[in-house]
Formats: structure tokens, sequence, C-alpha cells
């Protein structure tokens, strides 16, 4: 009897220390901070009175920031991890920059790829985070191509039309999500729009509207500009379409060139000369054309943004969705939360939780911004009404949605500060970057 009880005490005793172990390794675990250093953790809120959703804001890395830059790791209480990189609007040492993938249309790059790259050519980096949506891949082969507009250094690279499907921009305000910033520093956030035409030299000076740039070739865009920042070609079938050179390079946002056509392919997928560009109408419309565009063909190429101030900017990367208007949710944004996504069917993604990223401004400062999810004990994400609603009670006067899921990446000071969902850089499409100006 006295040596069944020793038996009972010793299990229990095991069971006991198991669970204490157990207790713990939990503890251990939920203690757990990222692997980036940070210091002065504002657990209270006497040096800068933060919203009540606000558990606790960490400053990441802080030695090494630079004048105008700040970095920090905010703790929200509907359980996510949001990371935001500043920069001060009137800093002269920093500017905003809009990079592609590779530095073309086709094919994907990890924003620490992106910033490597800028680093080789003496540039310095601050901070990165995944821009635009596009294709991942596709039996065209046209894996990487971006769907929002593009503009680097003045050139525009992308532009699409406005339409009612994820990654795209709607025909709506809340479609207005464009970013741009013009040579004298003003920051703009507007939908943007193609004005192009093509002027024919022909007895009837007939026009070919323009539809869309280093686009696919179809519905909703029936006349796409190929530049030779696509690709070598331009993927598509069943276009016709024809070469026009001895025209100005690079197509910027007000432009005009006079061309010849110097090739026809009425099967689609031209290559794209460097010294050229290819002009691609859907099939149907084609019909129209073939006879009053044929080899030797010349005109006129014009090109004008609008709004008006458009036409100069130097830095525009886009997203697919507006977040913040004048310091207030958008109006469409607060509808389709409420309705969890039924308001607008095209965009229910929006209206569960994932890691997201988004850049916003106001009028002192500018905000790259990724937000994990998918990870339990850690963070879950946000629908684009938290956000919409974290970011207008951080002070965030207007903001716009960029792609997010796996894709969510901010880099910093040298490298990735948040904890992507897959556990690794998925490759990306373009980069909105915070850099030093070069001396």
């Amino acid at each position: 009897m006295v040596q069944e009880n020793r038996s009972y005490l010793t299990r229990l005793a095991i069971v006991g220390t198991l669970i204490l172990l157990s207790i713990l390794v939990i503890s251990a675990l939920r203690s757990i901070e990222h692997p980036f250093s940070y210091s002065n953790a504002a657990t209270s809120k006497s040096r800068e009175t933060l919203p009540d959703t606000v558990i606790r804001r960490d400053e990441i890395d802080r030695k090494r920031w630079p004048q105008g830059f700040r970095l920090h790791r905010y703790w929200w209480t509907g359980g996510a991890a949001v990371y935001i990189a500043e920069m001060d609007r009137t800093a002269k040492n920093l500017q905003f920059d809009a990079k592609l993938a590779n530095d073309r249309i086709i094919g994907r790059e990890t924003v620490t790829d992106v910033t490597r790259r800028r680093i080789r050519k003496n540039v310095l980096p601050l901070a990165g985070v995944n821009g635009s949506f596009g294709i991942r891949g596709d039996s065209y082969g046209r894996g990487g191509m971006t769907f929002n507009l593009h503009i680097q250094n003045g050139e525009l690279i992308s532009i699409p039309v406005a339409h009612d499907r994820w990654g795209y921009s709607p025909p709506s305000p809340w479609g207005e999500t464009s970013f741009g910033v013009t040579p004298e520093g003003e920051f703009l956030l507007e939908r943007v729009q193609l004005n192009g035409e093509l002027h024919l030299d022909n007895r009837n000076a007939d026009t070919l509207p323009i539809d869309a740039i280093n686009q696919i070739c179809g519905s909703p865009s029936s006349v796409v500009l190929f530049t030779p920042r696509f690709g070598p070609r331009t993927l598509t079938r069943r276009c016709y379409e024809f070469t026009l050179k001895k025209l100005k390079l690079p197509i910027t946002g007000k432009y005009s060139s006079r061309f010849i056509v110097t090739a026809v392919n009425p099967r689609g997928n031209s290559v794209i000369p460097s010294d050229g560009v290819v002009i691609a109408i859907e099939s149907r419309l084609a019909r129209n054309w073939t006879k009053k565009i044929t080899k030797s063909t010349k005109g006129t190429l014009e090109i004008a943004l609008t709004p008006t101030k458009w036409q100069r900017v130097q830095q525009g990367i886009g997203g697919n969705l507006r977040l913040v208007r004048n310091g207030k949710i958008e109006p469409e944004l607060i509808k389709f939360g409420k309705s969890r996504g039924r308001s607008a069917f095209a965009h229910s993604n929006g209206a569960s939780r994932h890691p997201r990223s988004a850049l916003g401004f106001n009028d002192d400062k500018l905000f790259l911004i990724a937000i994990d999810g998918r990870q339990h004990g850690y963070s879950m994400g946000m629908t684009l009404y938290d956000m919409g609603k974290f970011f207008s009670e951080l002070g965030i006067k207007h903001a716009i949605n960029f792609d997010g899921g796996s894709s969510s990446t901010l880099w910093a000071l040298g490298g990735v500060v948040n904890r992507p969902a897959h556990g690794y850089e998925r490759r990306i499409f373009n980069v909105a970057m915070i850099r030093a100006k070069k001396k």
C-alpha cells in the first residue's frame, strides 16, 4: 500500500513538473521579441500621446536613425504588429523613390535585392516597402507584370485602365490610389488617367486612342503601348502590332514625338526594340486599322497625363484602394467595412485579416507601412477598414493600400524588419523607398 502511494505521488509530481515546464515554455515564446534591436519602448504616453489602440510602440535601431528618419513597431490592440518607417517631408537629406524590380516590368525581385542594386549605384536606401499589385505568372510568360501606375525618374513606365477587380484601381473615388512626387516635393494622391493618341499622316488624319502603357492587350485595354521597359517582347497573342521608330525616348507624362512605322506583325508577341516602341491593337478592333497603319506610315505620338500636375511627376507608384482621405476613413471603406466586403465583392479580400502594406502621408511626414499577419500568437493582420481606422488615429492624413499577403515586407536600415508570413521574402514588382539624397 505504501509503495502504491509512493507510485501515485511520483506520477503526480511528474505531471506537475510537465505542467510547470509547459507554462514556462509558453511564457518564453510569448516574450520573444523581433531579432532586430529596439530601444526606448513607449510603455507610457509621457513623451508623445498615442491612440488607445496602441499597446506599445518600439523604436527600432534608433542609434542608426539619420536626421529626419524614424522606424517604429506599433503593437495594435486588435492583435497585429505594425511596422512604420517615417520620413520628415522637410528633411533636406532624404527623398522618396519608386523603383521597379529588375528595372523593367517583366520579372520580380525581393525588396532586399532592389535595395542592393541601389547601393551598387552609390544610392543609400533607408527603407523600402513592397508596392504595386500584379501577375506572378501566367501561360503567356507575363510573370512580374504590375497592374498599377509606375513613374521612375520622370519616365512613364506603366499606367493601366481603371478596372473593378482586385489589384486594380476601381473607377470610383475609392480608386484614387496613385502616389506621386513633383520636382518641388509636392505629394499627390489621385486617380491618374492616360490621354494618349496616335495621329496618322493620312488623308483622313485618323487618330488612334491609346488605352494603357505596358499592360495586357485586351479587355479593358484594347490599344496598348509597349516600351523597352516592358521586356524583350510584348508577350501578346493574336494582336495586330506595329513598331514605331525615329521617336524620342523615354515616354514621359507630357510627350510628343514624330514616328515612322518600320514593321507590322498581325500575330502579336513582337520584339520591342531598344530604340522604339510597339503598339498592340486587340484583334476585333484591329480590323478597322489594318489598312490605315502599314509599314512606312508616319505620324505623331502624344501623351498627356491628367490631372495636369502628373505631367511633371518624377516618382510615382500605384496601389489599388484608398484608405484615408483628409485624415478620415475613406467613405467607401466605411461602407465596405460595415458590410464585411459585400458592398464591393470584387475587393472582398480586403474584408479579411491578412498581412498588409501601405503608404501614407500628412503635412509633416511620409509613412511606409507593413503589417504582419497569419501568425498566431504574434500578429494576425488587419482588414482594410482596420487599417484606415488605425492610420487615421495615428495622424496619417492620406493613405493607400499596396499589395499585401506574403509579399508584405518592410526593409529598413540594412535588413527586413518585419516578419513576412511565409518566413522569407517573396519577390515583388516594385518598391516604394525612402533614400538619402546624393550629395
